[in-house]
């Protein structure tokens, strides 16, 4: 099965470099690909574009399907989060989950069976580009116009589905906080 998300994945990497509106990739280009995104496993769909070394592609492309996350559980979340097997998964997790989920993971992840050089990177990360973790108007404007084919309302009640575990927080809405949240870390 993983030959076929392979397959499939790559053929959509490659086709929207060239043919996708909006880069790196949008709703629209992606819509003839949905049915058979989701005929595949999700998890191993999920982990091989989360293991791609290009978090604006990677996060562009969950944001484009919030079917994958519907029913999405936390424990199959860290399931998927623990056969991550480079630094950069993590980052295109925390800054998709973040910025557009609206859910905060970190605590979560940092609470996983992670090696601590994984953790010390991460944690860097996190100290240097926490200001990527929150939407900038342009990228609210992107949302908002309908330019990337999906909206706002698409992702709320997946928002509220996760929230209701007792692992996830509510992602921070000021930068301050977020910045003194980072500061603490670890």
């Amino acid at each position: 099965m993983m030959d076929d998300v392979r397959r499939l994945s790559d053929e959509i990497a490659i086709k929207s470099s060239k043919e996708a509106e909006y880069y790196p990739i949008d709703r629209y280009f992606l819509e003839p690909y949905i049915k058979d995104i989701l005929a595949l496993d999700r998890g191993d769909f999920l982990l091989y574009n989360f293991e791609r070394v290009n978090n604006l592609y990677t996060v562009h492309l969950m944001l484009c399907i919030p079917e994958l996350w519907e029913t999405l559980t936390i424990n199959e979340l860290i399931s998927i989060v623990n056969k991550f097997t480079n630094s950069f998964s993590f980052f295109s997790l925390i800054l998709f989950s973040h910025k557009y989920v609206e859910i905060n993971l970190i605590d979560l992840i940092l609470s996983l069976n992670i090696s601590k050089e994984m953790l010390d990177e991460i944690v860097d990360y996190l100290k240097k580009q926490y200001t990527n973790l929150l939407k900038e108007d342009s990228e609210i404007f992107v949302i908002e116009e309908g330019i990337i084919g999906i909206e706002y309302d698409d992702w709320m009640y997946i928002k509220q589905r996760l929230l209701l575990d007792k692992r996830v927080e509510p992602a921070f809405t000021s930068m301050d906080e977020l910045k003194h949240y980072i500061d603490t870390l670890y």
